[in-house]
């Protein structure tokens, strides 16, 4: 049997609980990404055996598309501005259907083209977060 999920109705939400600034409506694309690398080189011995160096991580991420909204006044781009390379608090769910919240804090960078792009069309930023630690994954209620 086959089992898929898709991104649907789900939110995003960047801050403390409190005062969390929710950005679902402004994402076209979202993904928690990691990355991993040998830590060392492999060895190699006398009689020929050898040993590949041992994976590590490093880190996580999160990355995705946003729709500009330079616009108005409590939208995602501002916020980014005003929160540039602060470790903030976030709250992930890819959907309603039962999936786990996903939390955590990363550290926000605004996007290399934020203001603006091409005349006359929807304008989009990629952005790539830096998780802080590894995410917690909650089970839906």
């Amino acid at each position: 049997m086959i089992n898929e999920s898709r991104l649907h109705n789900g939110t995003l939400k960047l801050g403390p609980s409190a005062t969390a600034l929710d950005v679902s409506c402004q994402i076209t694309n979202v993904r928690i990404t990691s990355a991993y690398s040998d830590d060392g080189d492999t060895v190699t011995v006398l009689c020929g055996d050898t040993k590949p160096p041992p994976r590590k991580s490093d880190g996580h991420k999160l990355e995705g598309t946003i729709v500009q909204d330079f616009n108005v006044t409590t939208g995602v781009i501002k916020y980014l501005w005003a929160n540039e390379l602060q470790v903030v608090a976030y709250e992930y769910t890819p959907n309603d259907a039962g999936s786990d919240v996903i939390t955590g804090t990363l550290q926000l960078e605004i996007p290399a083209e934020t203001y603006g792009g091409d005349v006359n069309a929807r304008l989009t930023s990629d952005f790539v977060w830096n998780l802080q630690e590894t995410p917690t994954f909650t089970p839906a209620p």
